[in-house]
């Protein structure tokens, strides 16, 4: 292959996830707006005086965001399909395979899991509530429409870009590499340790927004690690049997049953 097909390739994979991505981060930094404002309310004059108008700052962040997804794409392209790990809209898209190989096992595994971990999260959420700060369980009333569909957007699309395609190929790659399994693909071990490595970074990167209503005591960080590193180890299983869509699909769903479900366990209450 030419370089120059090779580079049309690795533009063509590029557009598409980009273009996914994108629709995130763009909302995710509208919505993001009144939680800025809040923060920048509490600021003293002065330094208030010292930052920059609240459009810039929306800017900078989605910017931010965007460089992120950039680098998490080329790394996917660089190491995923190396690997084993793959995503149909580049197989039929760049790769030319005669359809999208999307199955209806896939799709039943993608919406199954995202139902069961809908399930076990809110409940485990449920269980620990009475032990959170209060500030925190009143975050956690009843979702609205708004709120909901950027976690689809961003949560279901952009995170699984960043976390499975990027950052879970990189440590498969890695591990395949330093164990020197280059002949063959990676071992069970290294696609599981990924797996959970990977579940608990998409954890711990939760933090900071917790950290914005409540402080980090130990049950808080706790239950983050816990809720979104057992979504975590769901949607990478999907990612390393099936297809990054798997994943995605699993994490749309997830939030989607959540909303549903929490809007009538609030109607119950």
């Amino acid at each position: 292959m030419s370089l120059e097909i090779k580079s049309m390739a690795v533009l063509k994979q590029f557009g598409i996830l980009f273009v996914l991505g994108i629709a995130g981060i763009a909302m995710f930094t509208i919505t993001s707006v009144p939680l800025v404002e809040q923060q920048l309310a509490k600021l003293s004059p002065e330094r208030l005086a010292k930052v920059p108008p609240l459009g810039i700052l929306m800017l900078l962040q989605g910017l931010q965001y965007a460089i992120l997804l950039a680098i998490s794409i080329l790394i996917g392209i660089g190491c995923a399909y190396r690997v084993g790990l793959r995503s149909h809209l580049i197989d039929y898209w760049v790769l030319h395979t005669p359809k999208i190989p999307y199955s209806v096992i896939e799709m039943k595994w993608s919406l199954g899991v995202g139902a069961a971990t809908t399930i076990i999260v809110l409940l485990l959420d449920w269980l620990m509530q009475p032990a959170l700060p209060e500030a925190l369980r009143a975050a956690n009333t009843e979702p609205n429409w708004v709120s909901s569909l950027t976690a689809m957007l961003y949560g279901g699309i952009t995170e699984e870009i960043l976390m499975r395609w990027g950052l879970m190929s990189l440590l498969v790659w890695i591990a395949w590499k330093g164990l020197k399994q280059g002949v063959t693909l990676p071992s069970q071990g290294i696609y599981q340790g990924a797996i959970v490595l990977t579940a608990l970074v998409f954890g711990l990167l939760h933090l900071p927004a917790t950290a914005a209503i409540v402080p980090l005591t130990p049950v808080v960080i706790i239950r983050a690690l816990l809720l979104n590193g057992i979504a975590g180890t769901a949607f990478g299983w999907l990612f390393w049997q099936y297809s990054l869509e798997a994943a995605m699909l699993a994490h749309i769903s997830f939030h989607a049953f959540a909303f549903v479900l929490s809007g009538l366990l609030a109607r119950l209450a």
